[in-house]
């Protein structure tokens, strides 16, 4: 008997667990779900994008919401392509189901989110299309939401913007101020890193829009301060679409002050005629038939960029600049 009784308790559990299955899922008839809106278009760069969805009317449970992911060819737009773990792609999705609970609330906003990947590379805008579906509520006429992704790298110089290393050698001197030199005739210099962060110029109203790019370093070595000091730079540049060759030139004037100590004031110069002087260092760098940016410009290594002040200055060789 006591077996029976036993029989009958798990049944009873399973029928149980199995209504109250059923029960957790919404079963209110005036509950909808639906994008907030059909359309978005976000930037390359943007990294992190809200994917909104609105629900209407009470809840008496639980709500299921899904989306699907699907490149669209939009005729101008390519077809974007979905990052999986780490794979190429122009988008990742943090999360593709969201388990919405019950609620009295009769309008909320619930969110999806995307990761926008930026290739740093030129190329067509791409268009993505996300739809919606959803268990415990009713679907609303707007199910699909069409993301464009609009491309950031307008142009070539564009790509050149972020996060560079630079690599550079400075020249050793004697107690006398002469350059010690090797015995191949070349000078004994001493090799350093440098962190440079490069900023074009985008604002279309600015003088400097197609002409400079600006940049900064938190920790370029100083001889004369015996330490790593923040400096200042710009540089020219020019690029031919034609070869796809382009030039990213040292700008050295003693107009800019790029560092100040003890009454000084240092900037960037050149060597003419044995004499410190306004100029240029050229550096170089191309873009493949894929519209990516080389990730190194070099420059002539028999060119000195010289820190100077009052005429008389410390000279840098072996300029390199390479992508992070």
């Amino acid at each position: 008997m006591k077996y029976i009784k036993l029989f009958m308790l798990m049944v009873a559990a399973i029928l149980f667990t199995a209504c109250s299955d059923d029960e957790t899922y919404n079963t209110d008839a005036t509950t909808a779900v639906e994008f907030e809106k059909t359309t978005m278009t976000v930037k390359e760069n943007e990294g992190l994008i809200k994917l909104p969805v609105k629900i209407t009317g009470k809840r008496n449970g639980m709500i299921r919401l899904t989306i699907k992911a699907e490149g669209v060819d939009g005729g101008s737009e390519a077809a974007a392509k979905e990052s999986v773990n780490g794979s190429e792609g122009d988008y990742s999705i943090t999360t593709k189901t969201l388990v919405v609970k019950t609620d009295t609330v009769t309008s909320e906003v619930m969110n999806f989110e995307m990761k926008v990947i930026d290739d740093k590379i030129i190329n067509s805008d791409r268009k993505v299309r996300f739809t919606l579906s959803v268990e415990g509520a009713k679907l609303g006429a707007k199910n699909t939401l069409d993301v464009k992704i609009e491309n950031d790298e307008r142009t070539v110089y564009d790509l050149i913007a972020g996060d560079w290393v630079m690599s550079y050698s400075e020249v050793q001197f004697d107690k006398e101020g002469k350059p010690l030199m090797n015995e191949d005739g070349t000078p004994v210099v001493k090799d350093y890193t440098a962190d440079v962060t490069l900023s074009v110029i985008s604002d279309d109203d600015s003088p400097l829009r197609g002409k400079q790019v600006l940049a900064y370093t938190s920790k370029f070595y100083f001889a004369l301060a015996e330490s790593e000091v923040p400096l200042s730079w710009s540089f020219n540049y020019s690029y031919d679409e034609a070869t796809k060759n382009g030039q990213l030139n040292f700008n050295c004037t003693s107009k800019e002050t790029i560092f100040s100590t003890q009454g000084y004031e240092f900037s960037w110069q050149v060597a003419k005629n044995d004499k410190l002087a306004d100029g240029e260092i050229k550096g170089k760098f191309t873009v493949d038939e894929n519209n990516v940016v080389s990730k190194e410009v070099t420059f002539n290594p028999n060119d000195a960029l010289y820190i100077s002040a009052s005429g008389s200055g410390i000279p840098y060789v072996n300029l390199k600049l390479q992508r992070k």
